[in-house]
């Protein structure tokens, strides 16, 4: 071979070999990462010591980033891993083979038994630092664990301890005559943690008393037997002439509950359970058992316990106080010295935090076309090239896009945030073309309302438009609203324009004097009517202006007597107008549509905690037809809203369907002036058909068309002008 090329070879050999060695190194590094993540996110939520809660998470996750990337093979991760633990968490177990519960369980159980209480996490959603108040975090025999039932202690009866046998526990029941939709209550008695047979011929509590049999053993010896019942909130029964029936050797034998409530040394508790669901409210005992174990590589194991012993002190086995303020005090000292020096592990912190938040409090993966590991791997191809926190925004911008979350977005408030400012121009996409709609600025009404915009900065119209809907999460037509809501959004101080109207093009060169908007209604006060009667005994309120209940409370003598009424949703409500819906109603509803998953480190998101408005009839009645409007940019409460027509029939819906994004909306605080936000909760039309993603879809579907938008009407509302005549 010659020297030149003998020279080449070399010099493609070390390239070669440069890059292998790069990308295993890369390989590693996410293994890493991915390991830290995986353990992060269990330990935080789900193992109960008293050191978990006393750690600063925040610091924790860019600690331990700092301490896991740095490691060369496995072996030095698992070292790293243990090392993070130990602190915090020292009954958590990793490994390089499977470890064995019985390995897990002789870490975590004490000597005297009896001087212990179990201890393990309740959630419903996850609390986060500065987040949403609704979701909920509480331990079992350390906080005050909230519940959507209440319990009423009734009475006592006292036995002789001679008398044993089978019994029978009776009593009369009946359901809230009130309520139209009496027809999702349940019946059960536990006796302890047992549940009680059921002789009767039903599980329903109904309108009608039903008296009801359940069966079961008393136990041995002297007998102090309490009975309560535990009922939903919002919810009404009666009860009358609760006994036990004993039947021993002796023959049967009657007692009733006739003294007061005594909890004392009770050898029997009764429950009368009574249920919006059939697994009714019954919290089985925290068991030591419940290991979690998680293979965190290829051969990394973990075992967390999500149940400790403790003392009303600390749970066992208790971590040094000292190590502990040490382990802390390196934490945040990393935090104040480095977080600057290394601005990519705050990015790779900031993804640790967000998908250990997401994979377990996030309730709609099956809406989405990823899944925890696939959303890993996308964000750390991409952090890990990240050069600034521009670049970060926009990462994080398109895993916001995967999960189709209309409430899912992303903040930044840092030095460098780029402020865009815009122009007021409304725009409608028909037919993959996008339209002028509305010209807002009183300044720029030469614009002609109709036309095509063909271009926008020397890009084409559906360029600009699907750079902008690439970042956007949510349903299609969420997407798309808010795509055209910021289509002229920039940093310069004006935007050339290209439209077309009629065959002509002209251009045009605009000033962007306004910022740009997040959100906007399509009821804007000076574009529809003003509240109150539109035509012979036709009326019309926009539910997203200003005094709207002030303004149908003034026509409240007449709107019994209209033939129609038109209520416009196209926005978002600036009060609460769930008053309204007595006047719609003639009985009393307890419809559980707004679901709270109760997260538990399974992450099977089967189990909820559910409520509603529980609202009832008010006078007087609207007896007329009842209208409401809809279109994508109705959100969030504005879907209650509308869900809640569509779920009981209330109303006729008209016009183009919602933006499919309910419930409560939770924040993800990071490092750098990051936040996340996300929908933590399940919402589903009150009737508990699905909305998320779809939308609640019209009964009347209004599409707009371009002759209607040159002319400059609102198509919706003539149509339901039209079906409000006839």
């Amino acid at each position: 071979m010659r020297p030149g090329r003998l020279k080449s070879f070399f010099f493609f050999l070390l390239i070669t070999t440069y890059s292998v060695g790069s990308a295993q190194t890369l390989k590693q590094k996410e293994r890493n990462l991915k390991a830290f993540s995986e353990l992060y996110g269990y330990v935080r939520f789900f193992h109960p010591s008293d050191e978990v809660t006393k750690v600063n998470w925040f610091f924790f996750s860019l600690y331990g980033v700092h301490q896991v990337m740095s490691a060369q093979n496995d072996q030095q991760l698992i070292r790293e891993l243990k090392a993070l633990m130990l602190p915090i968490a020292p009954t958590v177990i990793i490994d390089s083979v499977p470890i064995p519960k019985h390995k897990a369980l002789s870490k975590i159980v004490p000597e005297k038994l009896s001087e212990y209480k179990l201890v393990n996490w309740v959630h419903r959603g996850l609390a986060l630092p500065n987040g949403s108040a609704i979701y909920k975090s509480q331990r079992n025999n350390r906080d005050a664990v909230e519940t959507n039932y209440i319990d009423y202690p009734l009475s006592t009866i006292k036995l002789d301890g001679t008398i044993n046998g089978r019994y029978e526990f009776t009593v009369e029941v009946r359901g809230d005559t009130t309520d139209c939709n009496q027809n999702n209550l349940f019946i059960a008695a536990f006796d302890g943690a047992e549940r009680l047979k059921n002789k009767s011929n039903t599980n329903s509590v109904t309108q009608k008393t039903i008296r009801y049999r359940f069966q079961g053993n008393l136990p041995k010896g002297e007998k102090n037997i309490n009975f309560t019942l535990r009922v939903p909130k919002y919810r009404v029964v009666s009860i009358n002439k609760p006994n036990i029936q004993v039947f021993s050797g002796d023959g049967r034998k009657i007692f009733d509950f006739k003294e007061p409530f005594d909890a004392r040394n009770a050898s029997l508790n009764i429950i009368l359970n009574i249920a919006e669901d059939k697994a009714f409210y019954v919290t089985k005992p925290a068991s030591v058992s419940k290991i979690t174990s998680v293979k965190l590589g290829k051969k990394i194991y973990a075992s967390i316990p999500g149940t400790l012993y403790a003392t009303e002190t600390a749970t066992y086995p208790e971590v040094d106080s000292v190590s502990l303020m040490a382990f802390k005090k390196k934490t945040r000292d990393y935090w104040l010295d480095k977080s600057k020096e290394y601005p990519q592990e705050s990015r790779l912190a900031n993804l640790v935090i967000t998908l250990s938040v997401l994979k377990f409090a996030f309730p709609y993966w099956e809406d989405t076309k990823t899944n925890p590991d696939k959303l890993f791997s996308f964000l750390f191809a991409r952090t890990i090239k990240d050069n600034n926190n521009q670049d970060f925004l926009e990462t994080l911008g398109l895993m916001s896009a995967k999960l189709n979350d209309g409430h899912m977005g992303v903040s930044y408030s840092g030095s460098d945030r780029m402020e865009e400012k815009s122009v007021n121009i409304e725009s409608e996409m028909i037919d993959h073309k996008i339209y002028v709609k509305r010209v807002l600025d009183s300044s720029l009404k030469y614009i002609p309302v109709g036309s095509i915009i063909d271009s926008i900065d020397g890009e084409s119209a559906q360029k600009t438009f699907y750079a902008k809907f690439r970042l956007v999460s949510g349903s299609p037509q969420w997407r798309t609203y808010k795509s055209l809501l910021g289509l002229f959004d920039g940093l310069s101080d004006s935007v050339k324009l290209i439209v077309s109207n009629n065959g002509v093009r002209s251009a045009f060169k605009l000033p962007r004097l306004s910022p740009s908007q997040e959100y906007r209604p399509i009821a804007l006060p000076a574009y529809v009517p003003k509240d109150g009667q539109l035509s012979d005994k036709i009326y019309y309120f926009n539910l997203t202006g200003d005094s709207v209940m002030k303004n149908i409370n003034r026509s409240l003598s007449s709107l019994p007597f209209a033939k129609s009424i038109i209520f416009d949703m196209r926005g978002y409500p600036k009060e609460d107008i769930r008053a309204l819906f007595g006047h719609l109603l003639k009985c009393s509803e307890h419809s559980r549509w707004m679901h709270i998953p109760k997260i538990t480190s399974d992450n099977s998101r089967k189990d909820f905690e559910s409520s509603g408005w529980n609202l009832g009839p008010e006078l007087p009645y609207f007896n007329g037809k009842i209208i409401f409007l809809s279109d994508a940019c109705a959100q969030s409460q504005s879907e209650s809203i509308l869900g809640y027509v569509k779920g009981l029939k209330l109303g006729t819906i008209i016009g183009k369907a919602s933006s499919g994004t309910n419930g409560d909306v939770q924040t993800i605080n990071l490092f750098n002036d990051f936040r996340v936000f996300f929908t933590g909760a399940k919402v589903t039309n009150a009737d508990g058909t699905k909305s998320h993603y779809k939308g609640i879809i019209p009964d009347i579907i209004v599409r707009s068309t371009p002759a209607g938008l040159k002319s400059g009407r609102d198509e919706v509302l003539d149509r339901a002008l039209a079906f409000a005549k006839n």
